[in-house]
């Protein structure tokens, strides 16, 4: 249940009240398009490929699942625009990779993937947002890793 309400209805709550100061309208099915989107996607490149590669070293899995990722964005034209986003699809396989790893759930991996998809277009009240979120997420990773390594060491 938590990582529902970490990495679900806590972006959708602040993302909704984010369109809604900006825009003056709650566009619930975008936002949910965005979360089941990156869900979806991230079954596939995380759930599946990645883990399929696991026997690969890391740089390699990264790079694998980047450059699949690049095609499937359809970007085939070596613009520079293009080979920025290639950079950071490697950034992010490389991220959102550590973040699956981590804590083995789908949901903290969408949530990770659909910001990109929501931060397109940048304001004030959108970086807030995303600082916000970035940073209940990453203190929600650390609490898990500590719990995880006290729990080692009370096994041990």
């Amino acid at each position: 249940m938590i990582p529902f309400l970490l990495y679900w209805a806590l972006p959708i709550i602040l993302i909704l009240g984010t369109e809604y100061a900006i825009k003056g309208t709650l566009s619930f099915e975008a936002i949910t398009a965005i979360l089941i989107y990156g869900l979806l996607e991230e079954i596939g490149w995380r759930g599946f490929l990645q883990q399929q590669l696991k026997p690969l070293p890391e740089l390699l899995n990264v790079l694998i699942v980047a450059v699949l990722w690049f095609i499937w964005h359809l970007n085939f034209d070596f613009t520079s625009s293009n080979l920025l986003f290639l950079g950071i699809l490697i950034l992010g396989s490389w991220g959102i990779g550590k973040v699956a790893n981590n804590t083995h759930s789908l949901l903290a991996v969408a949530a990770f993937h659909s910001l990109n998809n929501f931060f397109l277009e940048m304001n004030t009240l959108k970086i807030i947002l995303l600082i916000s979120l970035l940073s209940i997420w990453i203190i929600a990773l650390v609490i898990r890793k500590n719990q995880q390594n006290a729990q080692k060491v009370i096994l041990s």
